[in-house]
């Protein structure tokens, strides 16, 4: 799995014991351009994260070279070696983070201020990649905007290297000489089992949990592990060459990066197999060190190569903010906007290599004063006093936001009542300002719309992937005579707010059968772990046993089709599963319940990131988050299947209508703010359109019998 996430670490090291290598600081060139491209046009360079596993090479290779030239003998030895990474690495960073918070201020929506200001914090301490791979791994978090500090994950990954290596390094040094064991060959050997090991666990974990296998250091360290064989292997192993063999293995290490940034895809999973084709290209290009006058030092060695390396951190640091900050401030970010804010990127750069990177490593050096661990001591707490400051300012201002009712009765009586919500879709309202909202009001306002979830999220009541959908549990509301089920996925559970609200009317038990993402049809679907797939495809049969045990009145079913079957496609999921739909439907009617589809709503993710960051960034301009009804509304097919049943006792109702008119869909509906992410409706807006939803239902059943129970 790779995604706009992935960003090198192009950090400088100590030179290795044989001098400077021009040749890898080109190299760290090649490494931060194709991350580059990849984030500003990645449709030209979909492979181009693989530069970051360059550069964890690279680290590991001139990191293991200096501790085997000079190992540590005590920890004031380690001490200073994670000193001199902070003096080279620290104020750089902390000057980025500054700034980035800074910038989120005055420029992003109040929307991602929380997020963003804890994502600081954990920038700042250096464990990002760990808050990503718990945080922005899950199905609910798709919609959630990138931040400005989303790269820092690869430097955490390589300070959290630089704090165990050295440890690492001396001890195996330690025990060679204690036991009298040739101090290189232990080296090598500790080196090669922690390269065996981490890369057994990254092959296991990529194929079992991908998403957070991508940011972890245990998966990552034999990429490290991988540059420090080729220094443990000795100086001789990796001196200059000017021979044939080092020109085609140089040539071949070249060819294996861009062949990865070339061919390599987003959707692959990764860091796995197919990461060993960067990782072997770099070690190859280190181990070789080829002279030869036709090797690549004929461009990595030419000014222009050493210019970008010698930039390189600073330049990492700079791309990534721009690039998210820079589009709140223009409307259209295309060519010319990226070459300006790419522009902006490299003139910050030079300027942060030249005015902090070096002039700081020097005062650091010189001042009596100011010390490494007293900056380190310091500007940490200052920077994660002015993030966490900054968050809780945030928190303060979704605070005042969360009095829902308060601001939808003020939007009411702003809009009028016969234009509020899904009311303004009808012809008197006029079109198409009144459909979103007349005056632009919007409640729930956008940062509290963000928390706006059903019930059902807070009571934990989806089977999920991160289990194989083993456990299932069944969440019960209620204590009516009249029995109902609501089963499907996401796009079930948000229209509990909406069913509970006919229940207490209706004297309705309502027992919900939900899973995360998985389309309940007893069909397997597509899930990173093959036991996910199978877990998925099972929950179809247990639903049905459930059903017949409990004698439901009712059951309320919705889906959202939004990963393929088993073996096939998007596209050609379609037909099968209207197949599997047809099945299983007719099975949970023969129950004896009556049943009931809601057709899926539209889904804005096809053209915006997130419904509320949208509406407060433009909330002079709501038009902007709207989309077209063709774009939105995703197929169907367990709506599908009850039109090839033609049972009156399995009928369907479709909703759309109240988000979509004339062709367009809106995610602000007469000044209710309709979804809390890039799909799911707001536990408001569903609770909003309840007798829309019952009426339609009993209706479609031509039954009173499930809606007058006393």
């Amino acid at each position: 799995m790779s995604s706009n996430q992935d960003l090198p670490m192009p950090v400088k090291q100590d030179r290795t014991p044989r001098g400077f290598r021009a040749d890898i600081q080109g190299l760290r060139a090649i490494a931060v351009g194709i991350v580059v491209l990849y984030h500003f046009w990645g449709h030209y360079l979909p492979g181009g994260f693989v530069g970051v596993d360059v550069f964890f090479v690279i680290s590991g290779f001139l990191i293991t070279s200096h501790l085997i030239s000079k190992p540590p003998q005590n920890l004031v030895d380690v001490g200073k070696f994670w000193m001199r990474r902070v003096k080279r690495l620290i104020p750089a960073s902390f000057l980025v983070i500054f700034c980035s918070v800074l910038g989120i201020w005055l420029f992003a929506p109040q929307t991602v201020w929380q997020d963003w200001g804890l994502q600081a914090v954990a920038a700042t301490f250096y464990f990002q990649n760990w808050f990503l791979a718990v945080t922005k791994v899950d199905y609910l978090a798709e919609g959630d905007a990138p931040s400005p500090f989303q790269h820092f994950w690869s430097l955490s990954t390589e300070e959290q290297f630089y704090f165990v290596w050295p440890i690492l390094i001396g001890l195996l040094i330690w025990a060679a000489v204690k036991y009298k064991k040739n101090s290189g060959q232990v080296v090598l050997a500790g080196i090669g089992l922690i390269f065996l090991i981490s890369i057994g666990y990254s092959l296991y974990a990529t194929a079992t949990t991908p998403g957070s296998a991508y940011f972890s250091t245990f998966t990552r360290a034999w990429e490290f592990s991988a540059g420090a064989l080729v220094a443990a292997l000795g100086a001789k192993a990796h001196s200059a060459k000017n021979d044939i063999f080092s020109l085609i293995g140089s040539w071949g290490g070249v060819i294996a990066i861009a062949f990865s940034a070339l061919a390599f895809t987003g959707d692959m999973p990764f860091p796995g197999y197919i990461a060993i084709i960067p990782v072997f290209g770099t070690s190859l290009i280190l181990l070789t060190n080829s002279t030869h006058k036709y090797s690549p030092n004929v461009f990595l060695n030419t000014k222009l190569f050493q210019f970008f390396g010698d930039n390189s951190y600073a330049l990492y640091l700079w791309h990534w903010p721009l690039l998210v900050l820079v589009p709140f401030l223009v409307d259209d970010f295309k060519w010319p906007q990226k070459i300006l804010a790419l522009s902006l990127a490299l003139i910050l750069s030079v300027l942060t290599q030249k005015l902090v990177e070096v002039r700081f490593r020097k005062l650091i050096d010189t001042s009596r004063l100011l010390t490494a661990p007293r900056f380190l001591t310091a500007g940490s707490l200052i920077l994660a006093l002015f993030a966490g400051a900054f968050y809780l300012t945030s928190t303060n201002v979704a605070k005042d936001a969360q009095d829902i009712d308060k601001a939808l009765a003020q939007v009411e009586r702003t809009v009028g009542k016969s234009c509020f919500g899904a009311a303004a879709l009808a012809d008197a309202c006029g079109k198409p300002e009144a459909a979103e909202s007349p005056n632009q009001q919007v409640a729930p306002a956008p940062i509290a719309a963000k928390t706006d979830k059903p019930l059902v999220y807070r009571d934990d009541c989806f089977a999920s992937d991160k289990t194989n959908f083993k456990e299932r549990p069944v969440c019960h509301y209620g204590k009516g005579k009249i029995k109902v089920a609501l089963v499907g996925n996401s796009h079930a559970g948000q229209w509990f707010p909406a069913l509970d609200s006919l229940a207490q009317k209706s004297d309705w038990q309502i027992d919900t059968y939900l899973a995360s993402r998985c389309a309940i049809m007893g069909e397997n679907q597509v899930f990173e772990d093959p036991a996910s797939s199978k877990g998925c495809g099972d929950l179809g049969s247990w639903v049905t046993g459930q059903f017949k045990k409990n004698d439901y009145d009712l059951v309320i079913s919705v889906n959202r089709q939004s990963v393929p079957l088993s073996g096939q496609s998007m596209d050609s999921s379609e037909v099968p599963a209207t197949k599997a739909y047809e099945k299983i439907l007719k099975q949970w009617s023969d129950t004896g319940a009556k049943v009931v589809v809601v057709r899926d709503t539209p889904f804005p993710g096809t053209t915006i990131d997130n419904a509320p960051d949208c509406a407060a960034a433009n909330s002079e301009d709501l038009s902007e988050c709207s989309g077209s009804a063709d774009s939105w509304i995703p197929m169907d097919p367990q709506f599908d299947a009850v039109k090839a049943i033609n049972d009156p006792n399995i009928t369907s109702v479709d909703m759309n209508d109240q988000l979509c008119e004339a062709g367009r869909c809106y995610t602000v509906v007469g000044g209710v703010l309709a979804y809390w992410d890039h799909s799911h409706l707001t536990a408001t807006y569903s609770e909003l359109l309840a007798q829309t939803l019952g009426s339609r239902i009993q209706k479609s059943l031509d039954s009173d019998k499930l809606f007058t129970a006393s």
